[in-house]
């Protein structure tokens, strides 16, 4: 395989990675204010700790996608 498809390939698994963790992060806000009246504070506390780390694998995963599609712009 040359080193572009590959880089492509990258690319694409990041950007499935990307949109699977946005639509985590719509689903649990959606749940958030569905069922907030209903939700005690533990489960509330970790509802907003699962909203916190989805946003960081987002930003993690939206770097890592700016890197690699740098590299693309090399070859």
């Amino acid at each position: 395989m040359a080193e572009i498809d590959k880089q492509k390939e990258i690319i694409s698994y990041l950007k499935t990675g990307f949109f699977f963790f946005l639509g985590t992060l719509f689903g649990l806000i959606a749940y958030l204010f569905d069922k907030y009246d209903k939700l005690n504070s533990l489960k509330l506390i970790f509802i907003n700790i699962g909203i916190a780390i989805d946003i960081f694998i987002l930003i993690f995963l939206a770097k890592k996608s700016r890197k690699e599609i740098d590299k693309l712009k090399d070859l």
